[in-house]
């Protein structure tokens, strides 16, 4: 039998967390990674640290500035510009000759389109995971983003580049999608919506609905085919449908054709992901050279109509 005293809790006060008299060796800005919409504002800290990593009581106060970011920041407290545009960028803080900063994206609400026409020859500053792995170039006379294919990395030949929060759902996503050949290799190309990914497999003509890549038993599969160097249309639609289970559908048409009435491919998943941020898809095939690359243009976000269901 367990005693009394054996099961009652300590009366002994917590013990402090040690700190130092410094001096400081680094300082942390705190959130360090974040997300707000134009016109929100954070609250920022700073703490300090010795070379031990033991926290610093008196660092001294802190300088303040913003770098690539539209907004104010006065005592710590950040407040994004109110226009409804993107940006990503840095809140810094100085104390003495140390830096320290937290970065910040700012998004708008849904609707969002993409065309790359803004001048850029990255990416959006805002998405996450696409910085190196694609590029902004001119194509036919019109700019388009691309999936390099010259990295022999892994990490780098397949990726999925997101838009925004993982919070997002209930949402389609559109792009206009095209594949090169190279050495009788194409790439694989597709479109995220709550984290369901819509696929076009280049050397395997064949289209995919997966909720999870290697789920392969919930994955919807169709043969289709299509052609190199040809613009295509894909558009993702996925929608909770109560019960915990997600419709996903997609569909996919030459670009310039009438949108088909039907879905090409359609899953109902008893066990749905119900939020997910908006993305793409590409496994481009590197080779010496240049590789098979990969080409997306006029992007589109929005959420689904009050009549999708």
């Amino acid at each position: 039998m367990t005693s009394a005293s054996a099961t009652a809790p300590s009366t002994k006060p917590a013990a402090a967390a040690p700190t130092s008299t410094g001096p400081a060796a680094t300082i942390l800005v705190s959130p360090t990674e974040l997300i707000l919409k134009p016109g929100e504002s954070i609250a920022l800290d700073v703490k300090a640290f010795d070379a031990k990593g033991v926290a610093v009581a008196n660092p001294g106060a802190a300088t303040w500035t913003v770098e690539n970011l539209k907004g104010t920041v006065a005592n710590g407290k950040f407040t994004a510009d109110s226009a409804a545009v993107a940006q990503a960028g840095l809140v810094k803080a100085a104390v003495g000759s140390l830096t320290g900063s937290a970065r910040i994206r700012v998004i708008p609400d849904l609707p969002w389109s993409f065309d790359f026409e803004d001048g850029r020859e990255t990416p959006p500053p805002q998405w996450v995971n696409a910085t190196g792995k694609f590029a902004v170039r001119d194509l036919d006379g019109s700019k388009v983003l691309v999936k390099l294919a010259e990295n022999p990395f892994a990490f780098a030949k397949r990726c999925r580049p997101f838009f925004g929060s993982p919070d997002y759902s209930d949402y389609t996503i559109e792009a206009d999608v095209r594949a090169l050949e190279k050495r009788r290799q194409m790439g694989d190309i597709g479109v995220v919506a709550q984290r369901y990914e819509l696929v076009l497999f280049g050397s395997h003509q064949r289209l995919e609905l997966q909720p999870w890549q290697p789920e392969t038993t919930r994955t919807a599969k169709v043969d289709f085919a299509w052609a190199k160097d040809t613009w295509y249309t894909m558009k993702l639609e996925v929608q909770a449908i109560g019960g915990g289970k997600v419709r996903a559908r997609g569909k996919v048409w030459q670009k310039g054709q009438p949108e088909p009435a039907a879905w090409t491919i359609e899953r109902i998943d008893p066990i749905g992901s119900l939020k997910g941020s908006p993305g793409l898809y590409a496994d481009a095939p590197s080779q010496a050279g240049g590789g098979a690359e990969l080409y997306y243009d006029n992007i589109k976000v929005y959420k689904n109509s009050p009549t999708t269901r």
